[in-house]
Parts: C-alpha cells; sequence; structure tokens
C-alpha cells in the first residue's frame, strides 16, 4: 500500500480518478469539494437551446456542460452546427449523447482549444459557448480577437457541499497529506476549509496537481505542487504522483 491519498473531485465525477489511484496501490478518501447546481437565472441558458440555428459552433469546456445544455437541446443537436470539445473527457460526455464533436483539442485546455479553433472560425461568425458561472475569459476574448461572435451563457454553477467542512475535519485531524486538485474552484473550496489556519496547515498538504491552471491556482494560494499531471487525465495523475513516490523510494 502507498498510502492515503484524498480524492476531492465532485462525487458525481470521482469514480474514475478513486478507481485509478486505488489500482495503484493508494488508499483512497472521498472528500467532494464541488456540487454542481443550475445557474442563478436560467432563462439565458434556456434560450440559447431554442435558437441553436443562428450559431455556426457550439464549444463545450466540460463534462458538466454538456449534461447542462444537452438536455435542453431535446438530447440533440442541429448537423449543420459544427461542436468542439476542450479534450477527451468531454468529447466522451458528447458521444454520451450520440453527438460526435467536430473538433477535441490536442491540448485539453482553453488556449489548447483556442489555438486550434481560432483559424476554423469564420469571421463574424456567432459561437456558442455555454460554461461554468466561473469559467475564465480566454476562450471568448480569443474568439473575438479572432474575428468571431462568441456568445458566452452561464450553463452551470458551483458550490461548496454543505458537509465539506465535517468531512475535511474527520479526514485532515491530523497531517493533511496527499491530496489531488482538479480545478481551480477545488483549490479554493481547499483553502477555504481550513480558514484562519490555512497558513499554519498549508506545509502538511502534498498537493497533487492536474495541469497549468490548477497549478496556478495552487502556487496563488502558497503551496507548490508535489506533483503536477503531464497529461489532464486520470491516469495522468496517477502517474505524476506515483513517480514522485518512487523518486523517493
Amino acid at each position: 500500500m502507498r498510502g492515503r491519498i484524498v480524492v476531492t473531485r465532485a462525487e458525481h465525477q470521482s469514480e474514475g480518478l478513486a478507481a485509478a489511484f486505488s489500482a495503484a496501490g493508494f488508499q483512497v478518501e472521498l472528500l467532494p469539494l464541488l456540487e454542481i447546481i443550475p445557474p442563478l437565472d436560467p432563462r439565458p441558458l434556456e434560450r440559447a437551446a431554442s435558437e441553436l440555428a443562428l450559431y455556426e459552433w457550439i464549444v463545450f469546456t466540460s463534462a458538466n456542460a454538456v449534461e447542462a445544455f444537452l438536455p435542453l437541446a431535446g438530447g440533440a443537436l442541429p448537423s449543420r452546427l459544427h461542436v468542439a470539445a476542450v479534450g477527451p473527457a468531454t468529447a466522451e460526455a458528447l458521444r454520451a449523447w450520440a453527438v460526435e464533436p467536430d473538433l477535441t483539442a490536442s491540448k485539453a485546455d482553453a488556449e489548447g482549444l483556442l489555438a486550434e479553433l481560432a483559424p476554423r472560425v469564420d469571421r463574424r461568425r456567432r459561437v456558442l459557448l455555454p460554461q461554468a458561472a466561473d469559467a475564465r475569459p480566454t476562450l471568448q476574448e480569443g474568439l473575438l480577437e479572432a474575428g468571431a461572435d462568441p456568445v458566452a451563457v452561464v450553463a452551470y454553477d458551483k458550490r461548496l457541499p454543505a458537509d465539506a467542512p465535517r468531512r475535511a475535519a474527520g479526514l485532515f485531524s491530523q497531517e493533511i497529506g496527499w491530496v489531488t486538485f482538479t480545478s481551480p474552484r477545488i483549490v479554493r473550496g481547499f483553502a477555504e476549509l481550513f480558514g484562519a489556519d490555512w497558513e499554519r496547515r498549508r506545509s502538511e498538504l502534498r498537493a497533487a496537481s492536474i495541469g497549468p491552471v490548477t497549478t496556478a491556482e495552487l502556487q496563488r494560494q502558497g503551496i507548490e505542487p508535489a506533483a503536477e499531471a503531464a497529461t489532464p487525465s486520470d491516469q495522468g495523475l496517477v502517474d505524476a504522483v506515483t513517480a514522485v513516490l518512487n523518486r523517493r523510494s
């Protein structure tokens, strides 16, 4: 047994990562730090789903956006509408709805998607971006600079689960140890759990980051990740942590 690692993904998305760490010999504990909720005002999303004929592209930057949008569109998209996905996990979420993306970014972040999508977007063509309420403006601003007409709409919001502080208190009554981080929002939620005690206790954390954007948020919170995935996937995160442990054994 390699020791304990705490997986902080939303409960409905944690199974694959937990299974991958378990298969690698870790004792896995679950501490969901995200709960997906509908947008405060659902009307813009509903209107966008009813006006798909106005758009040339629709761009999904997470599986959560797929699950929030597709039911409103009747589970299908017009055949003339081009579909882009930020990476393999989002593409698989689309395929579960029988939607095959026309573009899946090879670098699974907003910057990678923008680099591949911008040359394919005709000038002044409308692009629909159903996103999280706290989505970075990178994609929208980049498409605007490329000459497109991007329309961002909030597809879902996030919050810290109500029982997270209680569960964290039980898990971290002693040393914090290894914890996975798969989004900046999860990083911020984790730091908030400790309140005024964060400055004292953050040195106990061995953070495993899914990629550069999450790493940047960890650094803003005063944490240098112990491991960062080379590829933003469940196995990439497991491999990164395992490599660190192997170097120290």
